[in-house]
């Protein structure tokens, strides 16, 4: 007996109810496991979680020549990687093979790269792996701030700080992912900023960028696990304001600046647990959602009366360098 097309009609639904009720069974079973494995490993201390070895594999750090990024290097070199450095200073480079070369650390490779320049990326990614070897894990470590209001902001700067702080990260994922995608394994780190989650006074150019580089890792990530690359790890991290030479002069009244040592400990650690959403430090993480929750006028005199924030941003005497953050 063929069945009426009113009958077939009526089948397609119900089976994708079911189908929709089956996958919310799985979601929940597999939501308690994730929460109670996440308590687990929150409170579990460090010295006993199993963490990845990373000996021998080639890690790739732009922005390295200085700040966050020269403790980053020296971290995973301590671990046996081996190190390359991608820099626009030639002696800021320098500096860091030196300081690498001096604690015993003789695997880094230093190159001068502007990381804007599309080609020039391409050229210098082709040049690593011929000389030292295809990336496992890339680390887009390299930012610039100018912190103006927008209104002051001259269009060659903000072109600027997205080339470097955003669109870079196209070219230097686009020239290394290939790689790990053909065996499966590799990681990408995407340095942010709490900026990224929370717009900043004098941030216009680099408050966006930072936002479109969270955008970017997380839709990035998707597309890697809905392929079945699951071992292509991507861990990014936002810290709050890191006390180097790029948020000089900025004084926050709520919280003191994070230490540039914590900030590569702790990417080295996300990098090492696979961990895939790093805010610095946790408390600012428990603190982003408000704004979604509390009144707008509310969340502006919590940042402007109690947290000052606009205030402490206006003694911004930043050399608008690269570095992270």
């Amino acid at each position: 007996m063929t069945a009426s097309p009113g009958l077939l009609h009526m089948d397609h639904p119900v089976k994708a109810f079911y189908q929709f009720f089956l996958d919310l069974i799985i979601f929940t079973i597999k939501s308690v496991f994730y929460i109670l494995e996440s308590l687990y490993y929150t409170l579990l201390p460090q010295r006993f979680r199993k963490l990845k070895d990373i000996s021998g594999q080639v890690v790739l750090i732009t922005g390295g020549g200085g700040g966050v990024g020269r403790l980053i290097a020296l971290n995973f070199a301590r671990l046996q990687a081996r190190i390359v450095i991608w820099d626009i200073n030639q002696e800021a480079i320098k500096t860091t093979v030196d300081l690498l070369a001096k604690h015993g650390f003789h695997d880094c490779k230093g190159y001068v790269v502007d990381i804007s320049d599309r080609e020039q990326v391409y050229q210098r990614a082709s040049q690593v792996t011929e000389e030292v070897g295809p990336v496992d894990i890339l680390i887009n470590n390299a930012g610039i701030v100018c912190c103006k209001p927008f209104w002051e902001l001259h269009d060659r700067v903000i072109q600027n700080t997205y080339n470097i702080n955003i669109i870079s990260h196209y070219w230097t994922v686009k020239a290394f992912l290939p790689h790990m995608m053909r065996h499966n394994r590799g990681h990408i780190v995407t340095v942010g900023s709490v900026t990224g989650m929370l717009g900043t006074y004098g941030c216009s150019d680099y408050a966006a960028t930072k936002y479109a580089c969270i955008g970017f890792h997380e839709s990035l990530l998707t597309d890697l696990k809905a392929h079945g690359y699951d071992q292509v790890h991507m861990s990014l991290i936002c810290p709050y304001y890191i006390n180097t030479g790029m948020f000089s002069g900025v004084k926050p009244r709520m919280q003191p600046m994070l230490e540039p040592q914590y900030v590569a400990d702790r990417i080295e650690n996300a990098v090492r647990c696979n961990e895939v959403w790093c805010v610095l430090p946790n408390s600012i993480r428990m603190l982003t959602p408000l704004k979604c929750l509390l009144p707008a006028k509310m969340c502006w005199e919590l940042m402007y009366r109690v947290i000052r924030g606009p205030e402490s941003m206006m003694m911004f005497q930043g050399r608008g360098r690269v570095a992270s953050g």
